[in-house]
């Protein structure tokens, strides 16, 4: 470990190399905006519009009841594979830009190996694994409201405040591994977890500002397209431009942590692969 970590200085410098790098943000992340644009196309075009769609439930004890389309589940599931899949071959593509130079990502900066195949498998590692964090609170939310004799539902925001702070900490704290894998290096989540001990209230500070900043933006260019009507004149143009912002908030959780993993380990690049 190479000192302690700086929350200023740490947020400022990422965003101020996302900045300097914009870009290359179009250039590496080309497949990323497109990407996340034609999800939301597909959202607003076929499933979105599946919520207004009941069939009527087949067998079993509520047979001719209505149901929710069973094609729902299946194409929410479609857009989250294809999602996590830009996601990592953006996070890879970008780690290695931020640790290695731009020489590192010649051309779109765009490929699928086995680095972009193992970000993947701990992407979904996480994803499981706080799915059922998920509903370990929400056990616990229920259990608690069955105790006090409270309605569950009044416990629903401080379980989803809990879970989300949680959701940072861990997230923090094991992110390390991910930039490890950018640089064909060896870092397990419990490695990275260790590397990251003594610097977790920090780290988690850091993403949480950055989170925080994040919902901000998008709270305000959210309100500034409703009172504009954006959202029925030009649907869109406002679904690009939230790809646009989701790649540099994408960017700057990556540069974090790409900052963070060159401070926190011992590994200084040698050559590109």
């Amino acid at each position: 470990m190479s000192g302690r970590i700086l929350i200023g200085e740490t947020t400022v410098t990422a965003a101020r190399l996302v900045i300097d790098r914009r870009g290359e943000l179009f250039r590496v992340g080309l497949v990323l905006i497109l990407g996340i644009f034609a999800i939301g196309v597909f959202a607003l075009n076929y499933v979105l519009p599946l919520l207004q769609i009941q069939v009527p439930q087949v067998g079993g004890a509520a047979a001719g009841q209505p149901m929710l389309d069973p094609r729902f589940f299946p194409a929410v599931l479609f857009m989250l594979v294809v999602e996590f899949l830009l996601i990592a071959v953006f996070a890879v593509g970008w780690h290695r830009l931020i640790l290695l130079g731009p020489r590192a990502s010649a051309g779109l900066g765009v490929s699928f190996g086995r680095r972009e195949i193992a970000f993947l498998g701990r992407l979904w590692l996480c994803f499981i694994g706080m799915l059922f964090v998920s509903i370990a609170f929400s056990v616990l939310e229920y259990l608690l409201a069955g105790i006090l004799g409270a309605d569950p539902g009044g416990f629903v925001i401080i379980a989803m405040a809990g879970y989300s702070l949680l959701a940072i900490y861990v997230i923090g704290r094991i992110g390390p591994s991910f930039a490890a894998i950018s640089v064909d290096q060896a870092m397990s989540f419990g490695a990275a977890w260790q590397a990251t001990r003594g610097e977790g209230a920090r780290i988690f500070v850091i993403y949480l500002l950055v989170s925080v900043g994040w919902f901000a933006v998008a709270f305000l260019f959210s309100s500034i397209a409703q009172i504009l009507g954006l959202g029925e004149a030009a649907p869109y143009a406002l679904l690009f431009i939230n790809a646009v912002l989701s790649a540099g908030f994408l960017a700057l959780l990556v540069t974090i942590n790409s900052i963070l993993f060159r401070q926190l380990s011992s590994w200084r690049p040698l050559a590109v692969v």
